[in-house]
């Protein structure tokens, strides 16, 4: 069975979510910027780990990964997805083969990222969208002002911007432009040809990780972020946790736990 998990907002977080936390936390990240578990996620993430085949899933970048020192020094996981599903790491290398895969199948499968960003340009302004920075060649994000938004004309975007078979993502103050053949699920599916595992227990917060939540059985989503504003149906092998902010990471863990204990 594999774990299959996004990273920030789902298992990690920033400092800011400490601000509404009093319990014990475990250094996830430290360096020029930081994020955390509570003490007993760490406990359970390390237990799971050593049960199930436990794999990263994130939308950060090889770089930004290999930030994150509890998945270098403690836990090493086997496998990692990063860039969204752009690239994969297997025994801390790049899978070279999968990257070349995916970018024949982009230029075929989707519109240019110019033809994107050149119509992201005409509704971006200063006042609410910084400049758009690519990631790891593959797609692109921008620090926005959430409050200042135009809202009806970024909406109108969306839905063009999936017409050219592109995603937008917000989560917290970033928004993403990404390919949809880039994705999470596609990176995991490869994994599971890898390893014969098959059996997928994911959890995530966004709509980027909604490809990776749909090819799983069973599927947990915290109680904040994208996700959670933003979805009107949960299936019945899904569950949204009680807890938001750190806590949720913790009862996602619990979840997992209870979930392989059913399978004895």
């Amino acid at each position: 069975m594999i774990f299959a998990s996004d990273l920030d907002r789902t298992l990690i977080y920033s400092e800011k979510f400490l601000e509404s936390f009093l319990g014990q936390v475990k250094a996830a990240e430290t360096g020029q910027y930081h994020s955390y578990m509570t003490e007993t996620a760490a406990e359970l993430l390390k237990y799971i780990a050593g049960k199930l085949l436990f794999v990263p899933c994130t939308t950060r970048t090889i770089e930004q990964y290999r930030r994150v020192d509890f998945f270098q020094t403690i836990l090493k996981p086997e496998y990692a997805i990063t860039s969204n599903g752009a690239n994969l790491i297997r025994g801390g290398v790049v899978d070279t083969g999968y990257r070349d895969m995916l970018n024949r199948l982009l230029s075929h499968q989707c519109a240019a990222g110019h033809d994107i960003l050149k119509e992201f340009d005409r509704l971006a302004g200063d006042e609410w969208a910084q400049p758009m920075r690519k990631a790891d060649e593959v797609f692109y994000y921008c620090i926005i002002e959430r409050e200042k938004i135009p809202t009806k004309e970024l909406a109108a975007f969306c839905n063009w911007a999936r017409e050219q078979y592109w995603e937008v993502s917000i989560q917290g103050r970033k928004l993403y432009l990404v390919p949809q053949l880039i994705n999470k699920r596609t990176a995991l599916t490869r994994v599971t040809e890898m390893t014969g595992k098959h059996n997928v227990i994911a959890a995530g917060d966004s709509l980027l990780d909604l490809p990776l939540l749909q090819g799983a059985d069973y599927a947990f989503i915290p109680a904040h972020g994208e996700l959670y504003e933003q979805l009107e149906y949960i299936p019945d092998n899904w569950l949204l946790t009680e807890s938001s902010g750190l806590p949720a990471g913790e009862e996602i863990l619990q979840a997992v736990i209870k979930v392989v204990k059913s399978q004895k």
